[in-house]
């Protein structure tokens, strides 16, 4: 039997934007982290460790993936209902073939969105040019160590520091923003706190660092392995003045602070020290396009079934989404101490952290 014909994304010139929706406890619903690859070149010990994830380890087939239709698809609807901001991830979301492509699929939905992309910056060089004129604002740029010896051990796979730092060039000369991304994992890279917040400020570039979180089942994330940020900023105030920028702001999760004799900032993302679940207001869906109103979650809500579907207005993919965000009640670093744990959590590959 034929398959249903993908739906054209709908138009949006004089279309109305429905409502944003709320949760139960008054979260609107205004970024999206989309994984369009579950792969990934590295193996770091925070997210895939390589003892678990070896070469005969199965990703999901091209063509589970969800296609380039159905993105565009997904993303007008949840530009419909009020999304602003959309960050592409993966695994490694520069291993998807044709990534310029999508991303210009993605920006003719919306001149004004916020479109971004995290990744380790492995491909960045070669690809950083065609993904500035294809329309991406800004990468995230995963960077653990500088020193290659702790990178390794970081990453579980060799990375040569030069290869990151061609990638910020790269970025830089084609016009895009640049965040540093570093997770501090005790006994492995404290020693790099340092060298990295140095190399942000030589390069001027806004550093954040993130806690070693409990996402998934395989990284055996222990609660003293956790490097605090409050830690961090005390190792960081000894040797740089540091003043403390507003409190977040709308969906903003990083504390930040700005140095005071240099241009740029550092932020921390405290997600087990200090939770900020009361102003999540992310949605996330896996590259088979499920979607997760948590990071923490372990069941998404398969919204192919939408994507394929001949259109119906009391079964459109924002009437879709706007039902399941309603009913969300997620809020599980809040109470990571206080319920019992989640029968089974979805990895951090699969949702792009």
């Amino acid at each position: 039997m034929k398959p249903p014909a993908l739906l054209e994304p709908t138009p949006r010139a004089n279309e109305k934007v429905l409502r944003s929706p709320i949760d139960v406890f008054g979260r609107g619903l205004k970024d999206l982290r989309l994984s369009v690859i579950d792969r990934c070149n590295l193996r770091c010990q925070y997210c895939m460790p390589s003892e678990l994830f070896g070469p005969d380890f199965r990703f999901l087939p091209e063509s589970q993936l969800m296609s380039f239709d159905e993105i565009e698809r997904l993303v007008s609807s949840f530009l419909e209902v009020g999304v602003e901001k959309i960050r592409i991830t993966g695994g490694e979301p520069l291993l998807r073939p044709r990534l310029p492509e999508l991303v210009a699929r993605i920006r003719s939905l919306s001149a004004d969105c916020d479109l971004a992309l995290t990744t380790n910056g492995i491909r960045l060089a070669r690809i950083a040019h065609e993904l500035a004129k294809a329309g991406l604002n800004r990468v995230n740029l995963s960077l653990d160590a500088i020193d290659s010896e702790i990178g390794k051990k970081m990453a579980g796979r060799a990375i040569d520091f030069s290869t990151s730092l061609n990638g910020i060039v790269a970025a830089r000369e084609a016009g895009l923003g640049i965040k540093l991304n570093a997770v501090i994992k005790r006994g492995i890279n404290e020693c790099q706190i340092l060298p990295l917040a140095q190399f942000a400020r030589e390069q001027n570039i806004n550093l954040r660092f993130i806690e070693y979180m409990d996402v998934g089942e395989t990284n055996g994330w222990d609660k003293t392995d956790v490097v605090t940020g409050a830690e961090v900023l005390a190792i960081l105030k000894k040797h740089y003045p540091l003043t403390q920028n507003k409190p977040r702001q709308g969906s903003e999760i990083a504390a930040t602070f700005q140095y005071l004799d240099a241009d740029c900032a550092v932020g921390f993302i405290n997600s087990i020290s200090q939770p900020f679940c009361g102003g999540c207001v992310r949605a996330r869906v896996s590259a088979e396009g499920k979607l997760f109103t948590c990071l923490f979650g372990s069941d998404g809500y398969d919204l192919r079934p939408w994507l394929t579907k001949e259109f119906n207005k009391e079964q459109s993919l924002t009437h879709k989404i706007t039902k399941i965000w309603n009913e969300r009640k997620d809020r599980h670093s809040e109470l990571r101490d206080k319920q019992s744990e989640i029968s089974k959590r979805q990895e951090m590959w699969t949702l792009g952290g």
